[in-house]
């Protein structure tokens, strides 16, 4: 995505870090040990290569365990839809938005709209 115009973020003790301001679906699930405990629908607002901020339903609370897939931007070869999941701990809650720092991320393909994600 070399044509995306992209901006530093505010640094708040953290290193500033490039973020991308990918809007995207999400869906997103939090996690307590191996049961789900809520799960909601919202918009990635921006990514970096350690953080995805996206909109929320509801509150949530800061270190939540948290699954994340997000429809992803780009193709595969220009025919196959991706989707980005992402497992990580929420680092910042505001009403309306979450940020999860990125524990591990996966690329996988997608059918025509997002599915639940897969444990």
């Amino acid at each position: 995505m070399s044509t995306m115009n992209n901006f530093l973020g505010e640094d708040d003790g953290r290193r500033a870090r490039r973020r991308f301001p990918i809007q995207q679906d999400v869906r997103y699930q939090c996690v307590k040990g191996s049961r789900i405990s809520l799960i909601g629908v919202g918009k990635t607002l921006e990514i970096s290569s350690r953080e995805v901020r996206f909109t929320t339903q509801q509150p949530l609370k800061r270190g939540q365990k948290m699954r994340l897939a997000m429809d992803w931007p780009a193709m595969l070869g220009n025919t196959c839809r991706m989707k980005l999941e992402i497992s990580g701990w929420i680092v910042d809650s505001e009403p309306g938005e979450a940020a999860v720092k990125i524990e591990r991320y996966e690329f996988r393909t997608r059918g025509a709209q997002l599915a639940v994600i897969q444990p």
